[in-house]
């Protein structure tokens, strides 16, 4: 291929690749961006993304022990986090039968008395079955035509036509179990509805023919027993009777048939009520998930930064204009004395309802809180105080007693000088020339 066409191509898909989210992504912005979750919740990244509509999502379950609590669908190629409650409801209902599905087949072990249905083994079994029963057809042929030989007349056809029957629906069944496999395969990897929707009548597909292969079956062994019966009281040797009989022994396949159908319905009851659970507890987890968001918002308007706080006041946010206002140094400084306790009463509820999980009201208290702190900003602070005014007496007083301590000190600094002029003697005068 010409070199400045792979670049072309290069250059056409790196925007795409660019802009997927990641499932770890996913996970990120959940958990860690935003506040959606409790300390003791944990979470379970999701391996395969679900489609739906035109577009996927990573479908994030959010478990308390074992419990689900809600689910968080983000779109894997804007990250944004889908709140449509239908576009919900289809996304946590697929996610949910995708989890349970998981945890049925874990759930089937050894010790468990069920075997999953939908393998390479069920398929060779129901295979075999087929060859089998055909094989069933010529044996009844034989024993026809030695019955008619001693001049006893049976009518087999009845349970040739049940043999046919029974031969093509265990083939059916094969065919069935390796469609069902590929469709689980296929909502494993790629869950949607349509997906599911395949497995699911895939899997009824099976469990059906199953049921009804077993109904033929047990018709087709009550002729068989009628038909042994048949040969216990005819007019033939003991040896001949034993070996007819033998012939229409059941095949070890068809033995453990009821066994097969037993199983089967297991599995079927097992997903039938996983997806009556999923129905019944899926509007708690669309209500959980609206809580949450709302969690969400709640600790948005507490702490982080807001627009309309940094609009009308120095603060980024309204723990911090809190702080800022009702701090000792400021608190009584305010004029409007009035919202100072208002805005220190509702942020204290917003708090108090957030520890109780009310996010309804904590959201009301610290919405109204934001707006009490801008009430208090824009009002401002008290004037100063002006001292008491100085009357005119008292600054000629001050006058007075300033030239009083100006002469003490004058007195002070020339005291010797003084005193030496006190304690001179006077000149002698010689009144003789």
């Amino acid at each position: 291929m010409n070199p400045k066409i792979i670049l072309a191509l290069l250059v056409l898909l790196f925007p795409l690749a660019a802009s997927a989210i990641s499932s770890n992504d996913a996970v990120n912005f959940i958990v860690n961006t935003n506040h959606f979750l409790y300390d003791a919740e944990t979470y379970t990244p999701p391996n395969v993304s679900v489609h739906y509509g035109e577009s996927d999502y990573w479908v994030i379950p959010i478990t308390a022990g074992k419990d689900i609590v809600t689910y968080f669908p983000v779109n894997s190629k804007t990250g944004t986090l889908s709140v449509s409650k239908a576009d919900n409801r289809a996304l946590f209902t697929l996610a949910n039968n995708l989890r349970e599905l998981q945890l049925i087949k874990e759930s089937i072990t050894p010790n468990s008395g069920i075997d999953w249905i939908f393998t390479q083994k069920y398929q060779t079994v129901f295979s075999e079955m087929s060859l089998q029963i055909s094989d069933e057809i010529y044996q009844l042929n034989t024993v026809e035509t030695a019955l008619k030989g001693k001049g006893i007349t049976a009518d087999l056809g009845g349970m040739k036509a049940q043999l046919l029957s029974m031969s093509a629906t265990s083939s059916s069944i094969a065919k069935k179990i390796a469609d069902s496999s590929q469709s689980e395969n296929d909502f494993a990897t790629k869950p949607s509805e349509e997906t599911f929707s395949e497995m699911n009548d895939s899997f009824k597909g099976v469990f059906d023919s199953i049921n009804s292969l077993n109904s033929t079956f047990l018709s087709y062994n009550s002729q068989r027993n009628k038909l042994k019966q048949q040969i216990s009281i005819a007019d033939l040797e003991a040896q001949e009777k034993s070996q007819l009989s033998a012939i229409l022994d059941i095949p070890p396949s068809l033995q453990s048939l009821g066994n097969y159908n037993i199983n089967s319905q297991q599995i079927s009851e097992k997903l039938n009520s996983s997806l009556q659970e999923t129905s019944l507890r899926m509007d708690s987890l669309l209500d959980e998930f609206s809580n949450r968001m709302l969690k969400n918002d709640v600790y948005d308007l507490i702490y982080a930064d807001n627009e309309k706080i940094k609009k009308d006041t120095p603060f980024n946010s309204l723990s911090e204009a809190r702080s800022g206002i009702l701090s000792e140094q400021q608190r009584s400084l305010w004029e409007n004395q009035t919202k100072v306790n208002q805005l220190e009463q509702d942020y204290s509820r917003a708090l108090k309802f957030y520890g109780e999980k009310n996010f309804e009201s904590a959201n009301t208290y610290a919405a109204t809180a934001i707006d009490d702190a801008i009430a208090v900003y824009k009002r401002g602070q008290k004037p100063p105080v002006a001292g008491p005014a100085i009357s005119q007496d008292f600054l000629f007083q001050a006058a007075g007693i300033l030239v009083v301590l100006l002469a003490l000190l004058y007195v002070f600094n020339n005291r010797g000088k003084i005193k030496g002029a006190i304690t001179k003697e006077p000149e002698e005068v010689n009144l003789y020339g």
